[in-house]
């Protein structure tokens, strides 16, 4: 007979096996990237451009979004309504995401479709037509895009977390910049952007699903002839930003309001960071998913949020790690130290027993399969690799490599890296309420009003 109210046994751990990947050198600073994987007959291709929001003039946050945003409204002798109805009668969409460190474009679409798709892709990015009027529609898209944010407590948490974090460093502001830099852009800037960085920059196109790369290759060659970029992928370098070296607390008044939204944390390592694998086992411990430290404290035991996690966001040069919630206002002090405190307690070995580590890391590990299900999961999987110039076989050692990590590894990880002592907490809320108990965790309160 089976005991519903306990949990099932926890079986064993299997490795995922990455496809096979196929590569070329197709014109200087292009390469191609292509996983067969028979079966459906789907496809899709994701184009890596080595440059994102990371590259915008410090006078410009938010050049790359904006110019990027241009791409689908127009390109060779299609304008926008002629370009979305042609990847539309293939099936498809053009996404454009733009990150700190790179800008992709990606489709999904029937195989057969697959040339007819890639050449619209060669025409996007080879012929784009960046037109005034267009720019102007998406200008004023993306800053009434803005004033929406601005008056989410979130959004405005998120903004002062991150210019907190990288300062004056190019990783210091979001992909849609302020209204202010976008009021005084021009065309001819958004153009003069594309010409010298985006459209010269070293870039992969990865293609996944039932395809074989000769097919595809026959495809690329034509559509990218004449690609401008230089050097291989992942030469853009912006270098490590500095770290505050003190802790403080940036408080955004927001009169009356019910919750207050909190952000704890620092800058984090990059993405090649040696202690990858236990850094993931001890996110997973103290706020990576639900059953966690954090959201144990804060949700069951004191309820005061409805969840808490915790997040490394590993960039190419440096990252961030970062606990956010939203507290009721009267307990926002007293979750901020928590936080700090749990923090802290993960340096220490004897804090983390086997039982609570075998649970976090069951959760990362019996699952990971489901990540590379899909064409489209493994173009974006492949896209990580190419933007962090990871080794093919990374996602072969997950398992075994989490599966290794022991409460000592993951002790010494975090004392590498966790610095609850020099944190930055922000909180957008109610000053008249928080202020005081704030400063009784003796660190310096500063007002802040974020910029959008």
């Amino acid at each position: 007979m089976i005991d519903r109210l306990e949990a099932p046994p926890v079986g064993p751990a299997v490795s995922v096996r990455f496809p096979t990947v196929l590569r070329d050198t197709l014109h200087p600073g292009f390469e191609l990237w292509t996983i067969p994987r028979p079966g459906v007959p789907v496809a899709a291709a994701m184009l890596v451009l080595d440059r994102g929001s990371s590259a915008d003039p410090a006078a410009r946050p938010g050049l790359a979004g904006l110019a990027s945003d241009l791409l689908d409204e127009g390109a060779g002798a299609r304008d926008a309504l002629e370009l979305a109805d042609a990847f539309a009668r293939l099936g498809c969409e053009l996404e454009v995401e733009v990150g700190a460190d790179v800008t992709t474009l990606g489709v999904t679409t029937l195989t057969r479709h697959l040339p007819a798709a890639i050449s619209l892709i060669g025409d996007v990015v080879m012929r784009p037509r960046l037109e005034q009027a267009d720019f102007n529609r998406v200008r004023e898209l993306r800053t009434a895009r803005l004033r929406q944010l601005s008056r989410s407590p979130g959004a405005a948490a998120d903004r002062v977390f991150l210019e907190a974090v990288y300062g004056a460093h190019p990783y210091g502001h979001g992909t849609l910049g302020t209204i202010a830099a976008l009021d005084g852009c021009q065309l001819d800037e958004a153009r003069e952007f594309w010409a010298a960085q985006l459209a010269s920059a070293g870039a992969a196109l990865i293609v996944a699903g039932a395809v074989s790369h000769d097919d595809v290759r026959a495809a690329v060659d034509p559509a990218f002839t004449g690609w401008r970029g230089s050097g291989p992928l992942g030469q853009h370098d912006v270098g490590v930003p500095d770290a505050p070296a003190v802790g403080r607390v940036l408080l955004v008044d927001r009169p009356g309001a019910a919750q207050s939204e909190l952000r704890v944390g620092h800058q984090g390592p990059p993405r090649r960071t040696p202690a990858y694998h236990a850094l993931v086992a001890m996110n997973a411990v103290l706020g990576g998913q639900f059953t966690s430290r954090l959201n144990r404290t804060l949700r069951e035991d004191r309820g005061v949020t409805y969840g808490v996690r915790t997040a490394f966001e590993f960039r190419r040069s440096a990252g961030s790690f970062a606990c956010e919630t939203s507290v009721a206002t009267e307990a926002t002090a007293d979750s901020a130290a928590e936080v700090r405190r749990e923090f802290a307690s993960l340096r220490d070995p004897g804090q983390l027993g086997d039982d609570e580590l075998a649970r976090a890391k069951s959760s990362l590990t019996r699952g990971y399969a489901r990540h590379f299900e899909t064409a489209v999961q493994l173009a974006r999987a492949a896209a990580h690799l190419v933007t962090h110039q990871l080794d093919v076989r990374t996602y072969d050692e997950f398992v075994p490599r989490i599966d290794a990590a022991t409460a000592a590894d993951v002790a010494r990880a975090a004392r590498a890296v966790l610095r609850p002592d020099a944190s930055t907490i922000v909180v957008v809320g109610d000053a008249e309420q928080c202020r005081a108990p704030l400063e009784r965790l003796g660190w310096p309160v500063v007002m802040k009003t974020p910029a959008f």
